[in-house]
């Protein structure tokens, strides 16, 4: 497990091996955006940068990732 702190202070747990060929489960705060994404990320730091924006669009936070890696 690695945790990641976003720039908007709160941390997430990332569990697995993040690579371009993974796929991830997203979870959020508000439970109505979790999903599923193909990973276009080389490491956790870039998931979690993009996905904690894209929480932060909508209202919410980003709280953990898992790869199936």
């Amino acid at each position: 497990m690695t945790t990641i702190k976003t720039k908007y202070g709160y941390s997430v747990d990332c569990y697995g091996i993040c690579n371009e060929y993974a796929t991830i489960d997203m979870c959020f705060d508000n439970e109505m955006f979790d999903g599923i994404t193909s990973s276009t990320f080389n490491n956790w730091r870039s998931a979690v940068l993009e996905l904690s924006e894209y929480a932060h669009a909508n209202g919410t936070e980003l709280v953990q990732l898992e790869s199936d890696e």
